[in-house]
């Protein structure tokens, strides 16, 4: 028999579903991970996938209404046994919340023949999220290729709260110190890193950290220098988003650095020729203008706008190897791949650069929608191809690999994170996104915590936590830096050094 979900016959408005002829035969289940927060004897609290949204109330038959969506129950059987009695504070009615739960912007549960599950890419879940992140991305008035920059100087207008609800990155999730990372943030821990890999050794001077976040990676690394050494390097932060410069230096002198900020776009860094010793690149590839080149465009080398032209020139100047045949349309990183010339013309001989992003290796890259804009993956086959021409000396492997990350280590779902940060909020209660640990998270909630059910835990590299594998570290070296080597003088058999 054919599935009838609702997630595919989902309509396109908000209207509440009409459940009857062939829905009354599908069943229910729960949204997996959903938690469940009990505030006081009669009344629970559940929260919508959709920040708009309030937190559901509940009272004690709809909590049993929520219970009973296990997979077995028809909603024929559900709308007959809670149908008409009231299960809200606000006397909504089983049936008014079975109308509604199972739309993309509650996403509690999943009405169909066959239970949610399989692979991500199979997941009738997924298809839930992903009709949430349309909605998100209707956000975007016009999706051009220059939307992500405008979106970074535009649509950011403030720091509270980005990284918790509209793009939580891997930097912000590790950003305490956490079992998973050897009991060190990420910054530190990619401080020490760079340490062994010895970049940091001799001491650079200039520092430059590209879309630094709220500016957590520099303060933990700084740990990694003493204080006498930080004196003598300079640390700048460039980012598009004019709101967070203020949190990378505040931060970053408070750690000890000498900071400066400035805003300005990476794809045409604002540096004199081989001036910068290093730079960071953590998670902002995803970011950078792309390209969508048409198959036509890709046979006959010519573009349909001056843009285009300049993607179409960039390929042949770097000889990339684009995969054929060609799909009717191309996604090209244009502005990874101008950041990385950019790289190239800034460094000194014998400077480095790493850079930390989601991507791919083989194949095209693909859109990722979040709120209010949309990323796309980075073609590394194509960076590291680039890397070569351009002269770097280049290593490459992922994030967990490069960081030893320890997949012993169970965090939190950051899908239940989120619903907790929620209910937190309405009970005027401080609480972070981020990844927990049980001890972690117990200390952080206190009473709060025998109150919640559903909480579940994954191993930190298991891809329905954060798909850790899907980063990869892209390390740089520009050849070129004269070798100081010690200078000695002989006598009976002894050498004595002496360094410059």
């Amino acid at each position: 028999m054919q599935d009838t979900t609702i997630s595919i016959r989902a309509q396109q408005s908000d209207e509440p579903l009409k459940i009857e002829g062939d829905l009354l035969n599908q069943r229910a289940w729960r949204m997996p991970d959903l938690i469940i927060y009990q505030h006081g004897p009669e009344e629970w609290w559940v929260s919508p996938l959709d920040e708009d949204l309030p937190l559901i109330q509940l009272n004690r038959m709809g909590a049993s209404l929520l219970g009973a969506m296990d997979g077995h129950s028809t909603l024929a059987a559900l709308v007959s046994r809670f149908g008409k009695w009231v299960c809200g504070p606000n006397q909504e009615t089983g049936q008014w919340f079975l109308e509604r739960w199972a739309q993309p912007r509650y996403s509690l549960c999943f009405y169909g023949s066959e239970a949610p599950s399989g692979h991500s890419t199979e997941a009738k879940w997924d298809l839930l999220l992903q009709r949430v992140r349309e909605g998100w991305h209707g956000n975007v008035a016009e999706e051009t290729e220059g939307h992500l920059s405008k979106f970074h100087m535009q649509g950011i207008q403030t720091q509270h709260g980005h990284f918790e609800i509209i793009e939580t990155t891997v930097s912000h999730l590790f950003r305490e110190p956490c079992e998973a990372l050897h009991g060190l943030t990420y910054g530190r821990l990619l401080g020490q890193t760079l340490r062994k890999m010895g970049w940091l050794t001799p001491r650079p001077t200039r520092i430059v950290e590209v879309g630094a976040g709220l500016g957590y990676v520099s303060k933990e690394l700084a740990g990694e220098l003493r204080d006498d050494e930080r004196q003598h390097i300079h640390y700048t932060f460039l980012d598009l988003t004019r709101p967070f410069l203020g949190s990378q230096t505040s931060l970053a002198r408070s750690a000890g650095w000498n900071a400066s900020a400035t805003q300005a776009n990476a794809e045409h860094l604002p540096f004199t020729d081989g001036s910068v010793d290093l730079i960071i690149d953590n998670e902002n590839l995803a970011d950078m203008t792309p390209v969508h080149l048409t198959a036509n465009e890709l046979e006959s080398h010519e573009g349909t706008t001056p843009q285009h032209q300049g993607a179409l020139d960039l390929i042949r100047r770097l000889h990339l190897p684009l995969d054929k045949p060609f799909p009717n349309e191309v996604i090209f990183n244009y502005g990874a791949l101008s950041f990385l010339m950019e790289v190239w013309r800034v460094l000194k001989p014998g400077g480095h650069a790493i850079m930390i992003e989601f991507g791919i290796e083989t194949g095209y890259p693909e859109p990722v929608k979040l709120p209010g804009h949309t990323e796309y993956e980075v073609q590394y086959s194509h960076m590291r191809h680039a890397a070569r021409g351009l002269g770097f000396r280049e290593q490459y492997c992922p994030l967990p690999q490069l960081l030893n990350i320890s997949g012993d280590t169970q965090v939190l779902c950051t899908g239940a994170a989120y619903a907790i940060r929620r209910i937190c909020e309405s009970l005027d209660t401080p609480f972070s996104v981020r990844a927990y640990t049980q001890d972690e998270l117990k200390q952080s909630l206190g009473d709060i915590l025998p109150k919640l059910t559903g909480l579940h835990y994954h191993s930190v590299l298991d891809p329905a936590w954060f798909g850790l594998w899907d980063f990869k570290a892209l390390m740089l070296e520009k050849p070129g830096a004269k070798i100081h080597r010690p200078q000695y003088q002989e006598s009976k058999g002894f050498r004595w050094y002496s360094q410059r």
